[in-house]
């Protein structure tokens, strides 16, 4: 899957619609937008009323374009469209995928956890906050399985509070810098959602992630060691005293996914590893590979390969 960016719709009355490879958007009956859909990771909609066709949402589908529905003032996603068909493996895939053993269930997220705690103390530490970053550290190196010893909570804490500063809270429905975070990860949700589809993966059925409501839990476990992605976007914004969700802070929340950073010795984007982490969560289904893993970015790298094609 090639890296693509998001598409948002946040205007009332925009009409889209598909023709010869593109995704047509109009306003009034007049061609506003034209763009290649083998372009588009994702389709989100966050305005009050859009005009959307069967034929439209097929051709997106046929593309692997996940279409997300957005609450209007939090930017929270409620609802998502995605293609049913999208890997030739794909029955094999969900089949090993449903049946796996719950052990290895816990180490996955045992895996996801250290990542994610790594990944944060990485970011802490780029930001120059080195004594949290060594905790966090010590957190992420003693992640038992299923995360029993409950690491990523004890994380979080330490996490949001050297960050954000001890009076922030991270709440879905505030309209403060959370709605700057809510706006990051519906980003980093949709190109979570469209990997897992193209990796034959099923969206619904969770590594840890179970509530009944939550039709997508998959794509909430792998996410997690990317939210740092997004909120050093949404630091980066702050920094500049716009906290409000501009057309502009839009824009660069959304190039989060093609923001490249040094892993593995490459430059690689967020999208690629959202990517590489679901083609390899299902090897780890299929026994093709025996553990699980997640590379994290080191604090040298958060800057040095940004922007960079």
């Amino acid at each position: 899957m090639k890296e693509c960016r998001i598409v948002e719709i946040a205007e009332d009355g925009r009409a889209i619609s598909t023709e010869r490879g593109f995704m047509l958007v109009k306003a009034a009956g007049k061609e506003i937008g034209r763009i290649e859909l083998d372009s588009i990771a994702a389709v989100i909609c966050s305005a009050n009323w859009t005009m959307l066709g069967t034929p439209a949402i097929s051709k997106l589908s046929e593309n692997g374009i996940p279409l997300v529905i957005c609450d209007k003032k939090t930017k929270v996603p409620v609802s998502a469209i995605i293609p049913l068909d999208s890997h030739w493996r794909q029955a094999d895939i969900m089949e090993a995928q449903a049946r796996c053993a719950l052990p290895k269930n816990k180490s996955a997220w045992q895996a996801i956890v250290k990542a994610k705690l790594a990944q944060q103390a990485q970011t802490l530490k780029y930001l120059g906050k080195t004594p949290a970053c060594e905790i966090l550290d010590n957190l992420s190196d003693g992640v038992k399985s299923d995360d029993s010893g409950n690491a990523e909570a004890q994380g979080a804490a330490i996490y949001w509070r050297e960050l954000m500063g001890k009076n922030f809270r991270r709440d879905r429905h505030a309209e403060d810098e959370n709605i700057l975070f809510n706006y990051g990860y519906t980003i980093l949700r949709a190109c979570a959602i469209r990997s897992i589809c193209a990796a034959g993966l099923n969206p619904s059925i969770g590594i840890h992630h179970c509530s009944p409501a939550n039709t997508h839990r998959l794509s909430d476990d792998i996410m997690e060691p990317f939210r740092c992605f997004a909120d050093l976007c949404v630091m980066e914004i702050s920094a500049c005293s716009d906290i409000s969700l501009s057309n502009e802070n839009k824009r660069k929340l959304s190039g989060v996914l093609t923001q490249r950073y040094f892993r593995g010795g490459q430059a690689i984007s967020v999208t690629q590893m959202l990517i590489d982490t679901a083609r390899k969560l299902a090897k780890y289904y299929l026994g093709e590979i025996k553990t699980f893993q997640i590379e994290t970015v080191k604090s040298k790298y958060l800057n040095g390969a940004r922007n960079e094609s």
